[in-house]
Formats: structure tokens, sequence, C-alpha cells
């Protein structure tokens, strides 16, 4: 998640180089991101503007990508923005 605070040029242009880099791992399945305003009471009272979803296969693919020499300056840039970044693991219910 991007915070609104951060301009939209620089989160669009982080997003589509972390998707470069995701792309360019193993195991990266489809990624998405968030277009338009975020809805919602959660999204009113939050900081997020944007949100980047990157799927894997395994959590182990994930930290493969996450710790890839190509992701380490989008992370950096990442930080920067005070973005937060999740990890989970989900199911099918």
């Amino acid at each position: 998640m991007f915070p609104k605070t951060a301009g939209s040029d620089e989160v669009d242009a982080l997003i589509e180089g972390i998707a470069s880099s995701f792309k360019a791992s193993a195991g990266s399945q489809p990624i998405t991101r968030s277009v338009g305003s975020l809805m919602g009471p959660g999204a009113k009272a939050g900081e997020a503007g944007w949100i980047l979803e990157a799927d894997f296969a395994t959590l182990e693919h994930a930290m493969t990508a996450l710790h890839a020499e190509n992701f380490q300056d989008a992370k950096a840039t990442t930080e920067t923005l005070g973005s937060t970044i999740f990890l989970f693991e989900f199911r099918e219910l």
C-alpha cells in the first residue's frame, strides 16, 4: 500500500518498476494495482492511496522476489515513501 501523500507519478513509476522486477522473478503470478481512488470506510480513514497486489506460487517464491537484486532500489524507495508491505497466505473457502 502506498501512502496518499506520495505523488501519483512517483507511485506509477515505482509500481511499474516493482511489477517488472517481480515478473522477472521465478514463480510470479498475476500482478494487479488499484485504479482510481480507494473506496469504502477504511479508505476514507486510512492513509493508503494506491494498492499493488502480487501473487506468487509459494511463500518461497515471494521471498525470492523480495530479496532479488533488481528489487532492492524499488524496495528502498518504497520504504522511504512510508509504504506498507503485507505478506500473507490465503486459502479458498
